[in-house]
């Protein structure tokens, strides 16, 4: 990793971009970790009685959710733009990432606004969608490291052959 980031040669590729997603997703899975935590450890009858305190529960406890999640979102639309940009197909990884991140933040946009309202019965729903759209980030980043893997495997076992 650390010749990846530091080899000229790698630093505007599309490694450099699939980095940044995945310190994206270490921030998101972070603050849900620690939501986890604050709710089933540290405050497990917490219950909001106003907006305001519902406010400034949701701008800290949960700000490193959103943090990362809004940082999936600008890293794999980043990446996905300087895939196009350079004119190479790439695979269905990026597109299929961005996509996730994009049902990601509208479940975590969804689960905040039913927050908000004081009710949460929708509030499990808005935060599974968020978290099968981080899945969805995750499997693709993973699928497209195995196949990359894979294809260099490939060429140095024929390289090999020849």
């Amino acid at each position: 990793m650390y010749r990846m980031l530091h080899n000229k040669k790698h630093r505007s590729g599309p490694r450099i971009w699939i980095l940044w997603i995945w310190a994206a997703l270490t921030v998101q899975l972070f603050g849900l970790a620690f939501d986890a935590a604050w709710h089933g450890l540290l405050n497990p009858d917490f219950k909001a009685e106003t907006v305001a305190q519902m406010v400034t529960h949701l701008s800290t406890v949960h700000l490193v959710i959103y943090i990362g999640v809004l940082s999936v979102l600008v890293s794999t639309a980043w990446a996905l733009v300087h895939q196009i940009r350079r004119s190479k197909i790439g695979g269905v990884a990026l597109p299929v990432a961005f996509a996730g991140a994009l049902v990601s933040a509208g479940g975590e946009i969804w689960h905040a606004y039913t927050h908000l309202q004081l009710s949460t019965p929708s509030g499990p729903i808005a935060g599974i969608t968020a978290v099968f759209g981080l899945l969805v980030v995750v499997t693709a980043l993973w699928l497209a490291g195995y196949h990359e893997r894979r294809g260099a495997a490939d060429d140095v076992y024929e390289q090999r052959l020849t």
